[in-house]
């Protein structure tokens, strides 16, 4: 018998989390059991697989290559299984299935809801489980099998592996500015008039921000006097009111935002443009409810 057969749900949690924590000790307190204990199963699984799967240090362990590809994997399995449970849940209370779609922030709030109010109509009883972050938190969930789709701003060459990727619109980004803010209401604006202001600027990970130090890049201008750093949408809309501070902001949501009087939208122009596009992986198109989310997502680009 091979050790697949051997292999148990917990053991697969413990490789996670020594993968993770790089700390015996830690884990084992976490687990409480002794540091002998846990380093005496972890032999004994690396001897069963024939392969080492954390190389000693003094300072702690480190996962080999072997280690981080057996925690991918072991990531998925949990993920599918979590992912099992909650359905049976939801089937025993009269759904007929589910379906977890993550999104990043700028999107969320005028590409889904067209899309969601199409999918409902023909599965009314599928749950929809939605969540907002950005890509960095969101990616390792998608490989993991926490989600179906993944909706967001990403360049195609970015993605990690075993990911497909569709575009499904191209966009520029703008500033934005509060109703009270000095610049609002200009017919004219340059980039002096929005350096001499703070920014609100997203994470440096983020595709968001990518795009905006491309386009100051292209500009000539050097990095703006950055005072809040935030992917919330709904935050950055709240310290914009009644404030000086300039945000960058995907062309869409600026619309979206603008036509409530939430925001107002410098008139500079920008020259690069960023792609929103969805996420999937293979499993998902076994799914008849995925792929129809997808398509309605295609029909309300």
């Amino acid at each position: 018998m091979d050790w697949t057969h051997r292999i148990r749900l917990r053991h697969l949690a413990i490789l996670v989390r020594l993968c993770e924590s790089r700390n015996l000790s830690q884990v084992a307190s976490e687990l409480n059991i002794t540091q002998p204990a846990l380093s005496k199963w972890l032999r004994s699984l690396e001897e069963d697989i024939g392969l080492p799967l954390f190389e000693r240090h003094a300072r702690g362990i480190e996962p080999t290559l072997y280690g981080l590809e057996l925690r991918t994997h072991a990531r998925e399995i949990l993920g599918k299984l979590g992912r099992a449970q909650d359905t049976m849940a939801q089937l025993a209370h009269g759904a007929t299935g589910t379906l977890a779609v993550g999104v990043t922030p700028n999107i969320a709030p005028v590409l889904l809801p067209p899309g969601i109010r199409r999918f409902r109509e023909r599965y009314p009883k599928v749950l929809l489980r939605l969540a907002e972050n950005t890509l960095d938190h969101l990616l390792p969930l998608m490989q993991e099998g926490s989600y179906d789709v993944l909706v967001g701003r990403l360049e195609q060459h970015s993605l990690p592996r075993n990911l497909h990727y569709e575009e499904l619109y191209d966009e520029p980004i703008c500033l934005a500015v509060g109703g009270s803010h000095p610049l609002a209401g200009k017919r004219s604006v340059t980039w002096r008039d929005v350096q001499a202001h703070p920014w609100i600027v997203p994470g440096p990970s983020t595709p968001m921000r990518m795009r905006m130090d491309y386009e100051l890049a292209l500009a000539g201008q050097p990095a703006p006097w950055q005072q809040v750093e935030s992917s919330s949408v709904l935050v950055n809309l709240s310290l914009l009111a009644d404030s000086d501070l300039v945000m960058p902001i995907s062309e869409r949501l600026a619309r979206h935002f603008a036509k409530q009087n939430m925001i107002q939208v410098l008139p500079l122009a920008m020259r690069s443009r960023g792609i929103t596009g969805m996420v999937w992986r293979d499993a998902a198109l076994a799914s008849e409810h995925a792929a129809y989310f997808m398509e309605c997502l295609r029909l309300s680009r």
